[in-house]
C-alpha cells in the first residue's frame, strides 16, 4: 500500500507540475495522457481504498472526482468527453458479461424470487418515493404553485426513475470479490431484469405526466409498442451476434476479448447512428437498444454453447483496466455544482429509496419464502444508479424544456450519492452472506 501511495503521489506532482509549467505540449492534452493520468491515479487510489475494506470500484470514482474539473484539475469536462468512445467500449463490455453471468440453471432455479424482486421492489419504490415527493411537493420551489395534477405527474417522473438500477456497478463488484451463489444471482437477475423492464414503465409514465403537463391531448400508447417492439429486436439481434460470437470461438484463432468488445463498440455505435438517420431522413422515433443487444449476445454465449465458462474467464482478463477506465470517467464527470443547488432534495429522495429498498426486498423475499439471510440483505445489492437513470434523465429533460432541468438536478444529485455508496453496501451484503471469494 506504502508503494501505492507514493506512486499516487507522485504522478499527481509531476502533472502538476508539468500543468504549471504551461509547456505548450501540456496546453493541447491528448486524450492518450489524460487517459494514461487517470488510470494510473485510479487504479493506486482503488488499491489503497481496498486495503481499508472499501470496493475498489469507489476508489476509481473518487480519483475521477478528486483529478477532474472541481479539485486539482488535472483534466477538463471538455478532455473527459473526448474520451467517450472508452465510455462505450466499457459500456459494451459490462453488458455482455452481464448477459454471460445469467445462467438459465441458476435462473429457472430463482424465477421466482427474481420475478418477486423485480416486480415487489418495483412497485414499492415506485410508489414510496412517488407518495414522498408528492407529500414534499409544497416545500419544493418549482412545484409550490402547480396544480395538484401536475404534482403528482412530476412525482411520478421521481417514482420511476428511483427505480432503476446499475448493473455496471453489480457487474463490477461481482468481478472484484468473485461472488458466486444464490444472493449474488438474485442480485444481478434481478438488476439487469429491472432495468429492461423500467424502460417499458418509464414510457408509460412519460407519456401519461406530458399529456398532463403540457395539455398533449392524450395518452401515446404507440410509444410504449414502439419500445416492446425495441427490446423484442434487440433480444433478435443479441441472439445473432452472440451465435457469431459461438462461431468465432468455434473457428477463429484471434486475441477474443479485443475482438468481441470491439463488436458491442460497433453495436453501439451502429444503433445510435441507425436512430438517428430513421429520425432525421423519416422521422421514425426508433432506436435499438445495444446495450439489450451486448446483455443478449453474452446470455446466448452462456447458455447455448460451450464456451461460457470460458468466455467469462476471457473477458475477466481484461477487466480491471475496463473497469478502472469506466468509474474513474463517471467520477470525473460529476458536477458538484448540481449537488451544491440540488443536495438537500436529492439526499430526501435517497433516503425515502433506501427505505423503500429495504422493506419491497424484504417483503418479496418473505413472499419468495428465501431464506432470512437472503432476504434481509437483498436490498444492499439494489442501491447503485447510473447508466439508465441518467439516460432517463435526459429524456426527460428533452420533454420538459421548463421543468425538466429542476427535476434533473434533484434527481442527478440523488443518483450521484447513490452510485457512491451503492458498491459499498453491496459488498457488505456479499460478505454478510457468505459469497465473497477473495
Amino acid at each position: 500500500m506504502i508503494l501505492r501511495t507514493i506512486a499516487l503521489s507522485l504522478v499527481i506532482a509531476a502533472t502538476l507540475l508539468v500543468k504549471n509549467l504551461g509547456l505548450d505540449f501540456y496546453r493541447e492534452t491528448c486524450p492518450a495522457l489524460v487517459l494514461g493520468i487517470m488510470l494510473l491515479c485510479s487504479y493506486c487510489l482503488g488499491f489503497i481504498l481496498e486495503k481499508k475494506g472499501l470496493p475498489r470500484i469507489v476508489g476509481y470514482i473518487f480519483a475521477g472526482l478528486l483529478m477532474g474539473p472541481f479539485f486539482l484539475k488535472l483534466y477538463t469536462f471538455a478532455e473527459i468527453r473526448n474520451l467517450n468512445f472508452i465510455n462505450k467500449l466499457a459500456l459494451a463490455f459490462i453488458a455482455l458479461c452481464a448477459g454471460g453471468e445469467l445462467r438459465l440453471a441458476s435462473i429457472r432455479k430463482l424465477l421466482k424470487s427474481i420475478t418477486y424482486y423485480m416486480f415487489g421492489v418495483t412497485i414499492v419504490v415506485f410508489i414510496g418515493t412517488t407518495l414522498a415527493v408528492f407529500f414534499l411537493s409544497t416545500f419544493i420551489p418549482f412545484m409550490t404553485d402547480l396544480a395538484i395534477p401536475l404534482r403528482f405527474a412530476i412525482s411520478c417522473i421521481f417514482g420511476t426513475i428511483a427505480v432503476a438500477r446499475s448493473p455496471s456497478s453489480t457487474i463490477a463488484i461481482i468481478s472484484e470479490t468473485k461472488a458466486k451463489g444464490p444472493y449474488t444471482d438474485i442480485v444481478l437477475s434481478a438488476t439487469i431484469a429491472t432495468d429492461v423492464f423500467i424502460i417499458i414503465l418509464f414510457a408509460i409514465v412519460i407519456s401519461i405526466s406530458q399529456a398532463i403537463i403540457l395539455g398533449s391531448g392524450g395518452i401515446k400508447l404507440s410509444l410504449v409498442s414502439s419500445l416492446s417492439f425495441e427490446i423484442a429486436a434487440a433480444f433478435l439481434i443479441g441472439f445473432l451476434l452472440g451465435k457469431f460470437i459461438v462461431f468465432l470461438l468455434d473457428k477463429a484463432h484471434v486475441e477474443f476479448p479485443v475482438i468481441i468488445i470491439a463488436m458491442g463498440f460497433v453495436v453501439i455505435e451502429f444503433s445510435h447512428f441507425f436512430g438517428d438517420y430513421l429520425q432525421e431522413a423519416h422521422e421514425i422515433g426508433l432506436e435499438l437498444q445495444p446495450l439489450l443487444i451486448c446483455m443478449a449476445a453474452g446470455f446466448t454465449v452462456q447458455n447455448y454453447s460451450e464456451h461460457g465458462q470460458g468466455f467469462l474467464e476471457r473477458m475477466d482478463r481484461v477487466s480491471m483496466p475496463i473497469y478502472i477506465a469506466f468509474f474513474s470517467m463517471t467520477g470525473a464527470s460529476i458536477d458538484l455544482n448540481v449537488l451544491r443547488t440540488g443536495w438537500l432534495l436529492g439526499l430526501i429522495v435517497v433516503a425515502v429509496r433506501l427505505i423503500s429498498l429495504y422493506f419491497g426486498s424484504y417483503i418479496s423475499g418473505r413472499l419468495a419464502k428465501n431464506e432470512p439471510i437472503l432476504y434481509k440483505n437483498t436490498w444492499l445489492g439494489f442501491i447503485t444508479q447510473a447508466g439508465v437513470s441518467l439516460g432517463l434523465l435526459i429524456e426527460v429533460t428533452r420533454r420538459f424544456s421548463d421543468l425538466g432541468p429542476y427535476i434533473q438536478t434533484i434527481l442527478a444529485a440523488s443518483i450521484i450519492i447513490n452510485q457512491v455508496i451503492g458498491p459499498v453496501a453491496f459488498k457488505v451484503g456479499l460478505k454478510k452472506v457468505g459469497e465473497t471469494n477473495v
